[in-house]
């Protein structure tokens, strides 16, 4: 069984997508108070930790893959779209713990504006830093409505292994819904020069294209029941603020789940 240790946790959606495809949590580290107790509620016996910034090999007990869906906010069209200038550009802490911890595997998650900020160098950067840490990538846009959700929430998720992510002549996207997968390997020469994708290029998935899990098709007449209309004021529903920030930021845990049963079929033909 392959275990995880969790980044920018939040409301744990990437945990728990993850195990639902077999793997096991042993802890998570998470900022935000409200998302803190959500994940003690649900994860009682897992470790967890506050800031990013105060932890590492000294108190991270080794998993087999760290996963994280670092701030968006230095990359989402709603912002400035800052990139490395923004105070919440994270992916530099993230990558320390995991040269760090040194898993076999990554799992990191944003926004689909990773792909274009800057035209393309933050991206760039991340990859870079993947590559001189020895792992090669593969990355793509996954949707919510790939699961059956009513809702886009396109994000691009980057899944790096430590030796090979390709076998058998198939990466882990192969057989699911999600835009062409770009795939990045460690330069032979030492460098850190990666492939930038051509955001352009990218094109939007039809909703009833699938990554689900044991199905091949999800129909629109599929789809998940939107939340109960409640209004944009709500007077006596606790934390309604909080609630909807975090949900806000989740993963969809089926897109996770997605990604981690092709890290668990991947392991099993290693």
């Amino acid at each position: 069984m392959l275990t995880v240790g969790s980044l920018f946790a939040g409301i744990g959606g990437l945990e728990l997508g993850l195990e639902r495809a077999g793997m096991k949590v042993l802890w998570q580290v998470e900022n935000n108070e409200y998302a803190s107790r959500v994940l003690a509620k649900h994860w009682p016996d897992v470790a967890r930790y506050g800031d990013v910034r105060d932890v590492g090999a000294h108190n991270l007990a080794p998993v087999d893959l760290i996963c994280g869906g670092f701030p968006c906010q230095p990359f989402s069209i709603a912002g400035l779209r800052l990139g490395s200038a923004d105070e919440r550009w994270l992916w530099p802490e993230l990558a320390r713990i995991v040269r760090e911890i040194a898993p076999r595997w990554v799992v990191a998650e944003n926004v689909r504006g990773l792909l274009s900020n800057d035209s393309g160098r933050e991206f760039g950067h991340i990859l870079g830093d993947l590559a001189a840490l020895g792992f090669d990538a593969e990355w793509g846009v996954l949707s919510a409505t790939s699961v059956g959700a009513p809702h886009r929430r396109e994000r691009v998720f980057i899944v790096a292994h430590a030796t090979q992510l390709q076998r058998n002549g198939s990466n882990i996207y192969a057989r699911g819904g999600c835009e062409s997968p770009r795939r990045v390997s460690q330069p032979r020469d030492g460098s850190t020069t990666s492939h930038v994708p051509d955001a352009g290029s990218v094109r939007y998935g039809a909703p009833d294209s699938q990554v689900s899990a044991g199905r091949n098709t999800i129909e629109p007449s599929d789809w998940w029941r939107a939340e109960p209309d409640v209004g944009r004021v709500a007077d006596g529903v606790p934390s309604r603020v909080d609630r909807l920030r975090c949900l806000g930021n989740a993963v969809v845990p089926a897109v996770a789940e997605y990604v981690g049963r092709r890290i668990v079929e991947a392991e099993a033909v290693s």
